[in-house]
């Protein structure tokens, strides 16, 4: 039942009341049945909703993607062992193969192409720093690129909240999410 399910919701008690959700960054359509109708009605009822970083601003997006990157002249060939190196490339090579046939159909009736998807996804990947190439290996399944195109939660509820003209913002910058990331040794990584 929907109505016993942890609902990651906190309450402030104040007036009016706080609302305190956890999120996760998936996509959306794969936790939204799931999430509990007082988590909804609170984010409904809400005038203003703050997010972990703003993910509807091109500022943030571009300091986050220039984050990833190693120092200048540095790329990841210079960092990595070589045989880890040579895995990871051939791995890539194997991802960007087969992505045309993990796409679906809606994906390429919206206009997605793989190599598109591939390079939105995998590009300039020699200069990323080796944990951002991680994560950008974790995600680069056939279950992840079948979801490419759906908003992850707080990307759709920040859509959200600005269609419905509520007053936004971020709790955090990111330089607190990406200088503590970067700052892992490579055996951490």
């Amino acid at each position: 039942q929907q109505s016993e399910l942890n609902s990651f919701l906190w309450t402030i008690k104040r007036d009016p009341p706080s609302y305190f959700f956890g999120t996760i960054h998936v996509p959306y359509t794969r936790v939204w049945d799931f999430i509990p109708e007082n988590s909804k009605k609170a984010f409904q009822q809400s005038h203003t909703v703050y997010f972990e970083l703003d993910l509807t601003d091109p500022y943030t997006i571009s300091a986050l993607t220039s984050c990833q990157l190693l120092p200048q002249g540095k790329n990841l060939q210079d960092v990595l062992p070589h045989d880890i190196y040579c895995r990871l490339k051939r791995h890539l090579e194997y991802v960007k193969l087969m992505m045309p046939s993990w796409m679906t159909p809606d994906q390429r009736g919206r206009g997605l192409y793989a190599d598109y998807l591939f390079n939105a996804i995998a590009g300039n990947w020699e200069r990323k720093r080796p944990v951002w190439v991680m994560l950008m290996v974790n995600s680069l399944t056939e279950v992840d690129i079948k979801s490419r195109g759906v908003p992850v939660l707080d990307l759709y509820l920040a859509q959200e909240a600005e269609r419905l003209r509520k007053q936004t913002g971020a709790v955090e910058k990111v330089e607190e999410q990406c200088h503590p990331l970067n700052g892992l040794n490579f055996s951490q990584v």
